[in-house]
């Protein structure tokens, strides 16, 4: 009995340990190499290939992988070079094929809508015993970083845009979940500024991208915060939040209009991002210091608070609520002033052809002392210390239109008929040139 048992265990240490040289063998193979290229292709959807691996003990190098997407998948083509990576060899005798540790040095991918491509035809397995199958059925990565990742994408309307020179470190947290860091790189989409990305934090499944923090930052000292989350699995719905500060004005808004000053917000976008254009904007934005030529905005009000005193009008701070889609932006609690002499409120809508707006103009006593009627017949309330009338603006950003010159001509005249009576005429001309200068 005792020889027995001697000899069964002879035999299964034998077992064991021919197992064990039989899986060291494939893994040291083209068979691993077929078999790894399966199983990393399967797990992207696309089809790729390995190129041939050296050993040094429980390391393997690569001088890379590519790739190119099937039609399940939104990744059109991948393109890794030298990879090195670390087996744990402890984890191949629980069932499972985990590689701990994986390095490359570059990663160039692009992303988009998917080729169309004729289905393949499902591959029949010849029957009988592989090495291959004393290999787990799933391969694991618990950890790895990419000294140069570059991401490139188009849109289904032909935009492009690229996200290149990151630094990617990359943990499993659960099965199919990664929690994602990458440090530096620039970002830009179509004819959007470039971006530089200081660094940003999230995690990535199947299913969705989860931005937890990223930080970027526009010349000129923009500074940018960007948190929120993007559905991968089929289409790219998004629900993204933005909070910057120092935004240059001139990139905004109508060259026209000469609008100077820095512009801050809390803004939060919902759309497709492949159809990012049709998205909706909505949240608040703040402009101080803005330098705004009234002349190509509001001739009038230039023209009154020149005469007022006030040749050089900077507006101390511009505050709204926005709601952007489809080109077109609806403003809302609108409030601007300048000083104690001049305030702006009210709502409106702006496009790339209208502009539309009911505002609620204030001016000081200073500035419109010297029409007469002006504050009898058009600024007839009075609240924090200025006169306040309604004023419709209309036409288009290039060329805007407003509704009070009319109604001062109109006040000024009924009170020069009334006062001065032959003088009216010539002084409503005057009045008039006056205005449009």
């Amino acid at each position: 009995m005792k020889r027995l048992l001697i000899l069964l265990g002879a035999i299964l240490i034998l077992l064991f340990f021919s197992t064990w040289i039989g899986i060291h063998f494939l893994v040291h193979g083209d068979l691993f190499r077929d078999w790894l290229s399966k199983k990393v292709s399967r797990s992207l959807h696309a089809d790729g290939r390995l190129e041939p691996l050296t050993w040094e003990g429980s390391n393997f190098r690569s001088a890379g992988f590519s790739a190119t997407g099937n039609p399940k998948s939104k990744l059109r083509s991948l393109k890794v070079t030298n990879i090195s990576a670390h087996i744990d060899w402890h984890q191949l005798l629980k069932g499972q094929f985990v590689i701990d540790h994986l390095n490359a040095e570059k990663i160039e991918a692009v992303v988009g809508k998917g080729l169309s491509q004729p289905s393949a035809e499902p591959t029949h397995r010849a029957p009988g015993f592989k090495f291959s199958d004393l290999l787990p059925s799933r391969v694991r990565v618990d950890y790895f970083f990419v000294g140069d990742a570059n991401l490139h994408w188009q849109t289904t309307l032909g935009d492009s845009g690229q996200f290149t020179g990151t630094k990617v470190t990359a943990t499993q947290r659960q099965p199919d979940q990664w929690d994602v860091e990458a440090i530096g790189g620039k970002a830009q989409h179509a004819a959007y500024p470039v971006m530089e990305v200081q660094r940003a934090h999230g995690t990535v499944n199947r299913e969705s991208i989860v931005i937890q923090d990223a930080q970027a930052a526009l010349p000129g000292g923009t500074s940018i915060q960007l948190a929120g989350n993007i559905d991968i699995a089929k289409q790219l719905n998004a629900t993204l939040t933005a909070n910057f500060a120092n935004l240059d004005t001139n990139a905004v808004f109508p060259v026209a209009w000469r609008f100077g000053g820095k512009m801050s917000g809390h803004l939060v976008y919902k759309g497709d991002l492949d159809r990012f254009e049709h998205g909706e904007v909505t949240g608040s934005v703040k402009i101080s210091g803005a330098a705004i030529d009234l002349a190509n905005v509001f001739g009038t009000l230039h023209q009154l608070a020149r005469f007022g005193g006030l040749n050089d009008v900077q507006l101390d701070s511009i505050a709204t609520d926005i709601r952007y889609q489809e080109r077109n932006t609806q403003f809302s609690n609108f409030q601007a002033s300048y000083q104690d002499q001049i305030r702006l409120e009210g709502t409106g809508s702006m496009g790339p052809g209208h502009i539309d707006a009911n505002l609620l103009l204030g001016l000081s006593p200073k500035i419109l002392g010297w029409i007469p009627g002006a504050e009898e017949r058009v600024f007839t309330d009075q609240k924090d210390g200025l006169r306040w009338t309604p004023v419709r603006i209309s036409g288009t950003p290039e060329q805007p239109k407003e509704d009070l010159t009319k109604r001062l001509v109109s006040a000024f005249r009924d009170k020069m008929t009334n006062e001065f009576k032959g003088q009216a005429k010539d002084a409503i001309k005057s009045l008039l040139e006056l205005l449009h200068k």
